[in-house]
């Protein structure tokens, strides 16, 4: 059984150059963070389990986890882009990986200084979707007509973060990505935009050897026992009888995890 046990984090060992001692580097957002509203001192790192951490164990591959909470693809190539609180957020509170640049800026010159390393896992998209919602404020016909220009984005961005870390950084090892899940398997207004997101995510990695770990099918398959929610399937993290967060709960990181540890050989 997977569990989260000895994987708190050591503030001495982020505060350095993770790269002397990690095989491992984890990309991405709050769900690669951990990111949890429980935590009731937001700055204390110990309140964060990510997937990551449940891969770095599956794997023995100690990880540099630079992932941040809001990120989209457009503010981890770019830190005047929009996010949904990444900026916000390294404004007040500290990031398992120290860093003043970009996301990508830190992994370029992770994967440089770093020729041992053995996988790299992103999410990354949910985000993107959140700044198109927010800027039509939550209007349906604003979001559609956005969609198809959020979602071209969204794949360029993807083309050069993939393409900057196989031929900029020269990592030629895998690359995990994982897709984003749903919250009801069975609203269509949800559903639809999530799946033409997964699409890009998909052909876009195709492209670049990125193996994609389908955490979508897989809260999927989970939540049909609980008629297709997954906060009743207990994936999300629970704020009331019936209410959930949209962040996954343990259940829901681990299940994450074994979507990428699927796809990955054990050391």
């Amino acid at each position: 059984m997977i569990c989260f046990a000895g994987l708190t984090p050591s503030y001495a060992e982020h505060s350095k150059d993770l790269s002397n001692s990690t095989k491992y580097l984890a990309l991405g957002d709050s769900i690669a963070f951990g990111y949890t509203p429980l935590a009731q001192n937001p700055a204390d790192l110990r309140n964060y389990h990510g997937y990551p951490d449940i891969v770095s164990q599956g794997t023995n591959l100690k990880v540099a986890n630079a992932s941040c909470f809001g990120e989209t693809t457009g503010h981890f190539l770019n830190l005047l882009a929009p996010d949904t609180g990444c900026q916000a957020w390294r404004a007040v509170y500290p990031l398992f990986a120290d860093y003043s640049g970009t996301q990508m800026d830190y992994a370029l010159s992770y994967l440089q200084g770093n020729k041992k390393v053995q996988l790299v896992t992103i999410d990354i998209g949910a985000n993107d979707l959140g700044v198109l919602l927010a800027a039509c404020a939550g209007d349906p016909t604003c979001f559609g007509n956005g969609l198809p220009g959020a979602l071209a984005a969204y794949g360029a961005n993807l083309g050069t973060i993939f393409g900057r870390i196989r031929f900029e950084a020269g990592y030629t090892g895998p690359i995990v990505a994982v897709t984003t899940y749903a919250r009801d398997y069975t609203d269509l207004t949800e559903v639809g935009p999530i799946t033409a997101l997964n699409g890009v995510l998909a052909t876009v990695a195709n492209t670049f050897g990125v193996q994609v770990a389908d955490a979508f099918a897989a809260f999927g398959a989970a939540s049909l026992p609980a008629g297709g929610n997954a906060c009743a399937a207990g994936l999300l993290i629970p704020l009331s009888a019936g209410v959930c967060d949209i962040h996954p709960s343990a259940a829901g990181q681990a299940l994450i995890a074994q979507t990428v540890l699927a796809l990955v050989p054990k050391k």
